[in-house]
C-alpha cells in the first residue's frame, strides 16, 4: 500500500511524492508516544509534592511508667469505694440497731411509747460524712491522687476502728437487754393483783404478795421476760406447777400456777419463747399467772421491770 503525496513548490511547478504504508505507521506511532509523554510530564509538573509522611516517636518508656501507675491509682480507688460503701452500710445498720437499743431504753424508763427526738445536747467522735466526696480536684495528677487516696485510706480505717467500738458496745447492750426481764410474760388478759401487801384471797387477812398476777383464760402462752437458763421446772404446792429461769448478775423470774410447761431444767431460753401455758394450779382462785422477780433472792416490784412493756 502507498500515500501519494502532493507537493507544490510553485505556482507554476508541481512534484508527486509517494511514501509506504509502513514507515506512514512508525511516524504515526512515534508522534502519538511523543504526545503522550509530553502530556505525562505536564501533568507531573502541575501537580505540587506530596508532603512527606513523618511518624512521631513514642516514648515506650513513658508509656512503661506512667501506665502502671495510673492502673494502680483507679485500681486503689476501686477498692476505696467499695470499703467506702461497705462501712456505710455497716454504720447505717448499727445506727439502727443503737436507735433500737435507745428507743428500748427510753421506754424502760419512762414508760411510755417511743415519739419524735427533740432538739437537746449532742456529742460523739468526729466521723467525715459518708457518701461524700472528701477529694475535690479539677485536674487528675497521679501524685496529688495517691496523697488523697492515703488520705482517705487513713480516714477510711479510723472510721472502721470507729464503728467497730460502736459495734461491740452495741452488742453488750443488745446481750444485756436480752437477759434483762422487761418483756410482758402475757400477752393476753390483764394485771390483776399487784406486788405488796394486801387481802389474802383464801385467808381474808392483810399478807405479801410476792409477784404481779395476770389474769388470762387458761391455755394461755407465757412467754420469758428475758433470755437465761431454766433452774426449776416442776410442781409445788402452793406455786402449782412452776418455772423458774436464772438471768445472770442475780436476777431470776418465777412463772407459777401454769397447766402445762414446755420447758425442763437446764434448758436455754431466748426472750419471749413459750415456757408453759396459764393455768390454775396449786394455791389459786382462778386461771392466771404469778410472775416474781427476784434480785439476789429479795423479791422486788415486776412493775419496776415492765414499764415499758
Amino acid at each position: 500500500m502507498a500515500f501519494v503525496i502532493l507537493s507544490a513548490k510553485a505556482l507554476t511547478q508541481s512534484k508527486v511524492r509517494t511514501v509506504s504504508g509502513r514507515t506512514f505507521l512508525l511516524g504515526v506511532s512515534a508522534a502519538i508516544l511523543l504526545t503522550l509523554a509530553g502530556g505525562i510530564w505536564l501533568g507531573m509538573s502541575l501537580v505540587e509534592p506530596a508532603a512527606p509522611i513523618v511518624v512521631a516517636a513514642v516514648d515506650e518508656t513513658a508509656t512503661a511508667n506512667e501506665a502502671p501507675q495510673d492502673k494502680f491509682v483507679i485500681d486503689r480507688l476501686g477498692e476505696l469505694t467499695g470499703r467506702l460503701f461497705r462501712l456505710e452500710s455497716d454504720a447505717k445498720t448499727l445506727a439502727n440497731r443503737v436507735g433500737v437499743l435507745n428507743a428500748f431504753e427510753k421506754r424502760l424508763k419512762v414508760g411510755t411509747a417511743p415519739g419524735q427526738p427533740k432538739p437537746g445536747p449532742a456529742g460523739g467522735p468526729m466521723i467525715p460524712p459518708l457518701g461524700e466526696r472528701i477529694i475535690h480536684s479539677q485536674s487528675f495528677n497521679v501524685d496529688s491522687a495517691q496523697t488523697g487516696l492515703d488520705l482517705l485510706e487513713e480516714e477510711l480505717a479510723r472510721l472502721d476502728r470507729v464503728l467497730a467500738s460502736i459495734d461491740e458496745r452495741a452488742s453488750q447492750r443488745k446481750l444485756s437487754y436480752m437477759i434483762f426481764p422487761s418483756r410482758a410474760p402475757v400477752g393476753e388478759g390483764h394485771r390483776s393483783s399487784a406486788f405488796g401487801n394486801r387481802y389474802d384471797p383464801f385467808t381474808g387477812r392483810r399478807a405479801f404478795h410476792s409477784g404481779q398476777d395476770f389474769a388470762a383464760p387458761a391455755g394461755t402462752p407465757i412467754r420469758a421476760s428475758a433470755g437465761g437458763q431454766v433452774i426449776v421446772a416442776g410442781y409445788h404446792t402452793e406455786y402449782g406447777n412452776k418455772v423458774e429461769i436464772d438471768h445472770g448478775n442475780g436476777l431470776v423470774t418465777r412463772y407459777a400456777h401454769a397447766s402445762k410447761l414446755f420447758v425442763k431444767a437446764g434448758d436455754v431460753v431466748t426472750p419471749g419463747q413459750k415456757i408453759a401455758t396459764v393455768g390454775s394450779t396449786g394455791r389459786s382462785t382462778g386461771p392466771h399467772l404469778h410472775f416474781e422477780i427476784l434480785d439476789r433472792g429479795e423479791f422486788v416490784d415486776p412493775a419496776l421491770y415492765l414499764a415499758g412493756s
